[in-house]
């Protein structure tokens, strides 16, 4: 497995290929998450299992991922060893669950460092929830690809590993729920039209009674922030890996679909509305010295929504997904190097600079 600095790798690649995608939907979706989980059998779950089993099991999952061909550029990482705030980058980055980051003895993560790729991350986490949580991260409405990624993984891992698994429950795993083919599948939609039309609990009751679980942009028991909406399948139990996919995939397309109905019922029927919104937005930008990230996300959200529907004119056109994750505070304060601990309102102050020096058309 590689030896890149993967930390260091993160900050300097992530302003690659900041161009607009000519994808609409990817202003929409702006990630997808597929995630696989499996137990090894013979095994406790890791929330009855003892330090020295955890121990165990994380030394056998490394040696049989160290041999194997297509995972030698991936990156192991003891999460104890990880700083707080690389700790914190990973799970910005959605490459690492928050659950990873407490009673960590005998936890790892396996990431694939990919310099210069934006569109796509993979990672293996050890001894979370389950033993095993393969998931690869994408940019925009990807369900399909990433999902043939985890599964190339998996198959390469199940050649060496044997995977607890019951005829009637098919793979076993820590939380019931995930019981079947234990395929999770997740994506980060930004939805201001169904907000500022006071759609979004109706539509939020429509996702849930077709089975899907919708929480925050940062997990569970999240608020809602810059209209971020992550929006998860659920029970996975008697169905196939291709049933949950192309369900998923068509509810994302039916997400699309009604955020730009509602933009554009915005813009015909309640556009000094939506402008007076747009412009506020752009001059706190604009002439903020401080920002924090919540804030930030709220801004930026009607500022996107301003230049894709042609409200706002003076601004470069920016990629939303990639500037959410270049202005979270782990990666600015990674990203800084400097020899101490960022200050809060210096890391707002940054955050600031970077999101005019991303945004704002310079005046010759």
């Amino acid at each position: 497995m590689g030896k890149t600095n993967l930390f260091s790798t993160m900050c300097k690649n992530s302003d690659v290929g900041m161009k607009t995608s000519k994808d609409a939907r990817s202003k929409i979706i702006l990630t997808t998450r597929i995630q696989l989980a499996r137990n090894l059998s013979g095994h406790k779950f890791g929330s009855i299992s003892s330090n020295q089993e955890k121990n165990d099991i994380l030394n056998l999952i490394i040696g049989v991922a160290s041999g194997i061909k297509e995972l030698s550029d991936y990156k192991f990482y003891t999460v104890n060893k990880l700083t707080k705030v690389q700790r914190r980058l990973l799970v910005e980055k959605h490459l690492m669950s928050p659950g990873m980051t407490s009673k960590m003895h005998g936890k790892g993560v396996l990431v694939k460092s990919c310099p210069g790729n934006n569109r796509k991350s993979v990672s293996i986490m050890i001894n979370g929830e389950d033993h095993l949580r393969i998931q690869c991260v994408s940019q925009g409405l990807n369900v399909r690809e990433s999902c043939k990624e985890i599964m190339r993984i998996e198959k390469k891992l199940e050649k060496k590993l044997t995977f607890a698994f019951s005829s009637k429950l098919g793979y076993l795993t820590a939380c019931p729920v995930n019981l079947g083919t234990a395929l999770r599948i997740s994506v980060i939609a930004h939805l201001p039209g169904l907000v500022m039309s006071s759609e979004i609990t109706n539509f939020i009751n429509n996702l849930t009674n077709v089975g899907c679980r919708i929480v925050g942009y940062f997990g569970e028991n999240s608020e809602i922030v810059g209209n971020l909406f992550q929006i998860s399948s659920r029970a996975t139990l008697g169905r196939s890996e291709e049933d949950i996919v192309e369900e998923m995939n068509a509810i994302c397309l039916n997400i699309v679909d009604e955020e730009e109905k509602s933009r554009q019922a915005l813009k015909a029927n309640h556009l000094v509305d939506m402008e007076d919104s747009v412009y506020r937005s752009y001059g706190v930008l604009k002439y903020a010295k401080m920002l924090s990230y919540e804030e930030s996300l709220e801004l930026l959200s009607m500022v996107e929504l301003g230049m894709e529907l042609g409200i706002v004119k003076n601004v470069k056109k920016f990629n939303f997904s990639k500037l959410v994750n270049i202005i979270g505070n782990s990666h600015i304060m990674l990203s800084m190097k400097k020899d101490r601990k960022l200050r809060e309102d210096e890391v707002d102050f940054i955050r600031a600079n970077v999101i005019r020096e991303k945004i704002l058309k310079r005046i010759r």
